[in-house]
């Protein structure tokens, strides 16, 4: 699975990319569980992040599965 972050979660999580061997389908839930296991100053903007798995916008009832690439979206405002 490959996870792709964004403006300021960039800069929290240290990194732009995150390549993750999952074994199986996660959830919503289960894949922030792991993403802030391992980047915990993720954390604060879990509440604002849109995800999107393989270019599509996606719900709370998603499924993540191995060979994704999922996108944490943040808020972007412009003009």
């Amino acid at each position: 699975m490959r996870i792709l972050l964004f403006a300021q979660l960039k800069d929290a999580a240290g990194c732009a990319e995150i390549q993750w061997p999952a074994p199986a389908a996660l959830t919503v839930s289960e894949l922030w569980e792991q993403l802030l296991r391992e980047h915990p100053a993720l954390a604060p903007y879990r509440p604002t992040v849109r995800l999107a798995r393989n270019g599509e916008y996606v719900s709370a009832g998603a499924l993540f599965h191995p060979g994704d690439e999922v996108a944490l979206i943040p808020p972007v405002s412009g003009g």
